[in-house]
């Protein structure tokens, strides 16, 4: 089974793809714009993504490097109805695995997701030694036997951080906290500043969370999921 998530405006051919892929035991989400598509990555993790070029809110071709930038182990697959050869050349420079064009038997281009799959695959981090615990079911952190609880925002937010090597951008970190809330960027620094003050009352040690100047938040230890 990979888990996939499906780019594409147009919600019949979208459904119809999700439909074909879940039957073949695949786990799929859809999103129809750049925005649901960055908060559904901030939410879940993914094998594969399969995107569309044309997207209503934002081109393709400025999805592609950041999605290089912030999930740089994902499987990118371009299924676009830009024909063209220097789209093509163009799309798999910026970053993408493989550019394929509408229209496609949907039994194609599950051969090339699962292709996919299996050389990212490898690439899944094996379980961490680690004395930091994120428990994302129940919503609490653990430190070497204390616990505290969390709110849903702040274990999405630890989740998001844990899922990336690199620090993830304010922006990604809005896109999943309402992107469209004009508060929302002031809502990140509360809730980052809320979150290191319960650790350190709660764990009595200060969260390794790492604040970088113009590029966003990232973790400087190790965390156990489970």
């Amino acid at each position: 089974m990979t888990q996939i998530l499906i780019v594409e405006d147009n919600v019949d051919y979208a459904a119809d793809m999700a439909e074909f892929l879940v039957g073949l035991d695949h786990q799929v989400e859809v999103a129809t714009t750049a925005s649901e598509m960055w908060a559904a990555l901030t939410r879940n993790p993914h094998a594969v993504v399969v995107l569309d070029l044309g997207l209503p809110d934002e081109d393709g071709f400025n999805v592609i490097p950041r999605m290089r930038q912030l999930y740089p182990e994902i499987g990118l697959l371009v299924l676009t109805g830009r024909v063209a050869f220097d789209s093509r050349i163009l799309g798999l420079r910026l970053g993408a695995d493989h550019y394929l064009t509408k229209p496609i038997k949907f039994p194609e281009l599950a051969a090339h997701i699962e292709a996919l799959d299996r050389r990212v695959r490898p690439h899944e981090p094996s379980p961490a030694v680690s004395k930091w615990t994120l428990r994302i079911s129940a919503r609490q952190l653990e430190l070497m036997g204390s616990v505290i609880d969390l709110t849903e925002k702040e274990c999405n937010f630890l989740h998001l951080l844990t899922m990336n090597t690199r620090p993830v951008p304010r922006q990604v970190i809005v896109a999943g906290m309402g992107g469209d809330d004009p508060d929302a960027s002031r809502r990140v620094d509360m809730l980052v500043y809320r979150l290191r003050k319960k650790a350190r009352q709660g764990l009595g040690q200060d969260l390794p969370l790492r604040s970088a100047y113009g590029e966003g938040y990232s973790l400087s230890a190790g965390f156990n999921l489970s």
